[in-house]
This record gives structure tokens, sequence and C-alpha cells, in this order.
């Protein structure tokens, strides 16, 4: 890939992850990017095209910063767990708690109209799901957590839980909020450090 798409792609990814999809307009793209209509048509048939572009992106750097960075380190399960909670604070802090979840905005945003799109993004937090119920197989297995609690119902529910504190800390623009509904999290889920 070109630097020069790289770059359209990351600017898209700034402008859609702020504005959304939809409020999103060609003429904003082109203006960040700092390109013409005629370059942008080079590297894409469509604002549609980018979009999926767009989603790749936003993808491989979520499974970059909480796959390979934290949940598939080779470290103990409890750790792993409260690593992906801080880092995902910390990602929303940088964002000053203003935009919330990338993937998340998008899921809710073009679930009923672009099924293509959809279906990737539901791949990711399938994915997402698999690796938080491994470790917390893996805490089963150690005796650090019930073994009557059913991990898949968890895992969906501690993403359900953290998806769910980014849209109300993203609506009162409070990390806060974020803040308290992880430390619920950890005790829920028994990840506190004795």
């Amino acid at each position: 890939m070109t630097p020069k798409k790289e770059k359209i792609i990351y600017e898209a990814s700034l402008l859609i992850h702020s504005l959304g999809y939809t409020n999103t307009k060609l003429s904003d793209i082109l203006t960040s990017s700092g390109i013409g209509k005629g370059q942008f048509y080079h590297y894409f048939t469509s604002k549609q095209d980018l979009a999926d572009a767009v989603v790749e992106y936003l993808i491989g750097t979520m499974k970059h910063d909480i796959f390979e960075e934290v949940l598939d380190q080779p470290t103990a399960p409890k750790l792993r767990l409260n690593q992906m909670l801080d880092k995902l604070c910390a990602m929303q802090f940088e964002n000053q708690a203003q935009s919330g979840c990338a993937l998340g905005n998008l899921a809710i945003e073009i679930s009923e109209h672009e099924p293509v799109l959809r279906d990737k993004i539901s791949s990711f937090f399938k994915q997402w799901e698999e690796k938080i119920q491994r470790a917390l197989d893996e805490l089963q297995q150690h005796g650090e957590l019930d073994k009557k609690v059913d991990t898949a119902k968890y895992s969906r529910a501690m993403i359900a839980m953290i998806e769910g504190a980014i849209l109300l800390m993203k609506n009162k623009q409070d990390i806060q909020v974020l803040y308290d509904i992880t430390d619920v999290i950890r005790n829920e889920y028994n990840l506190n450090e004795e």
C-alpha cells in the first residue's frame, strides 16, 4: 500500500471516528488528506470502498493493540484482562473521552445498511469474545473463577459492559464513567490483585 493511500485511510478513520460514517463527507476527506477528487478515485472507487479500508484499518489497529500486545501474550490471565482494561481506558483518555469506540460507533451506525462492514466488525467482536473466554477458562482452571461461570456468556457480557461504559462515557464526556465501570468489571470477574 502506498503512503498516500495509507494517509487517506488514516485521515478518514479520524473523521469517521469523530463525525460518524454518514456525517463524514467526501469533501472533508479530501481536505483532511490534502488530495483532489482525481487522486481519491485513483485509490478508491467510492466512499463505501474507503469505508471498507477504514474498517480493516481500525480492526487491524485494535487487533494489534488489544490482541497481540495484551490478550495473546503468555502472561497470567488476570494480568492480561487487567492490562486490556487499562489499555482501553488509556485509549479513551487519549481521545479525551469524546469519540468513543471507533468500531462500536460504526457497529451502531452501519449495522442495518452495510452488511459487509457489519460482518467484518461482528467477526472482530467474536474474536475478542473468544480471547476473553480463553482467559476466563484459564482463571477457572487455576481456581480463580467459579467453575459454574459460563465463560462464553461472561466474555460477551464483559465486552457489553466495556462498550456500554464507553458509550455512557462519550455521552457524558467524562472518563470517570469508564473508570468506574472497569472497576465493577474487575470486581465482578475477580480480577483485583490480592
